[in-house]
C-alpha cells in the first residue's frame, strides 16, 4: 500500500507519538529505507525509532543480513543486530561523531524549566547544544526529585530551541535512581505535537559524547552509558548510548537496544 506524506502525517497525529515507515529504498547502497513522523511534521532520523522499525522488519522477513544499512532523510545509517541467548534481539544503530555547539547560561534555561538555577550543575560539564544527527541541548540537572518535578514552560522552550537552533532540550542528572542506570533523562522535543518523549535515541548518543568528553576526559574506546527516560512520564525506557574515543576526540557514536512488538495487524485504509 502506498501512502501520501499527507497521510503519513495524519497517522503520526492519530498515534500521537514518533511514526515510522518502513519502505523500500530509492538507492542500491541501502538494505532498507525509514521515514519518521510526529504529529507535527516529518523528521530527519529518529533512533529509537529505527530500533522499532527494524524489529518489525526482521520479524517480516525484510531484512535478514546482521548489518543493515538503512536510508533516512538525513543520510545513511548502519545498524547491526543480534540474537541473544534468550531469544531477544538487540540492535545497534551508529550515529555520527558529535558536533559541541553553542553554550548556554542556567538563569533563562531554569526559567524554562521553572526550576531554581541553582538545581541545574554546571559544576562539571554546561548547558551545551550537542549534534550526532539532530542538535539537542543538554542540561545537566542535581538530582531525579529536580528532574522527576520539572513542568516546564512549554513557549519559553520552543523560544530557546528556536534561538539554539536545537530540536529539544535535553534535561538529565547523573544521580540515577534506576537499576543499573547511570543517567536519567527527560526530552521535551521542538514542535513535535506531543510534550515530552518516552524515548530519543538520538539524544542519548549526543550525551554519551557529552560525558565521554566531560566526565571520562575522552578515555580511549568504547565508552557506554546506560540512559534511562520516560520514568516521570510512566512510559519508562532504557538505551545503551555509546562514544567511540580515539587519540583524545569522539571519533562515533552509536545506541543499542531492543524493543517488544505489542501489536499487529493494524488494518490501514488509504484515502
Amino acid at each position: 500500500m502506498r501512502l501520501s506524506d499527507s497521510e503519513m502525517l495524519s497517522l503520526a497525529k492519530s498515534f500521537g507519538l514518533d511514526t515510522a515507515f518502513v519502505l523500500p529504498p530509492t538507492t542500491s547502497r541501502a538494505d532498507i529505507r525509514i521515514r519518521y513522523f510526529v504529529p507535527d511534521h516529518e523528521m530527519g532520523v529518529s533512533g529509537h525509532a529505527t530500533i522499532a522499525a527494524l524489529t518489525v522488519a526482521l520479524e517480516l522477513g525484510m531484512i535478514s543480513n546482521e548489518t543493515v544499512r538503512v536510508e533516512t532523510a538525513s543520510g545513511m545509517f548502519e545498524s547491526r543486530w543480534k540474537r541473544r541467548n534468550d531469544d531477544k534481539v538487540v540492535f545497534t544503530v551508529e550515529q555520527r561523531a558529535p558536533s559541541f555547539g553553542l553554550e548556554m547560561g542556567a538563569d533563562e534555561v531554569s526559567e524554562a524549566l521553572r526550576i531554581h538555577p541553582d538545581e541545574i550543575d554546571t559544576s562539571k560539564s554546561p548547558i551545551q547544544s550537542v549534534s550526532v544527527s539532530r542538535a539537542k541541548l543538554l542540561i545537566p540537572v542535581s538530582n531525579s526529585m529536580v528532574l522527576d518535578a520539572i513542568s516546564p514552560d512549554f513557549d519559553a522552550i520552543l523560544k530557546l530551541c528556536e534561538r539554539a537552533d536545537v530540536t529539544g532540550f535535553y534535561v538529565f542528572t547523573r544521580m540515577s535512581l534506576q537499576d543499573r542506570g547511570d543517567v536519567d533523562t527527560r526530552q521535551f522535543p521542538y514542535r513535535a505535537g506531543f510534550p515530552e518523549d518516552a524515548a530519543t535515541g538520538v539524544a542519548a548518543a549526543a550525551l554519551a559524547a557529552y560525558l565521554a568528553r566531560y566526565d571520562l576526559d575522552y578515555r580511549e574506546g568504547e565508552n557506554t552509558f546506560q540512559v534511562a527516560q520516560g520514568y516521570a512520564m510512566g512510559a519508562p525506557s532504557r538505551i545503551e548510548a555509546v562514544a567511540i574515543c580515539s587519540g583524545h576526540k569522539i571519533v562515533g557514536t552509536s545506541i543499542r537496544g531492543s524493543c517488544r512488538i505489542v501489536g499487529k495487524d493494524i488494518q490501514i485504509k488509504p484515502r
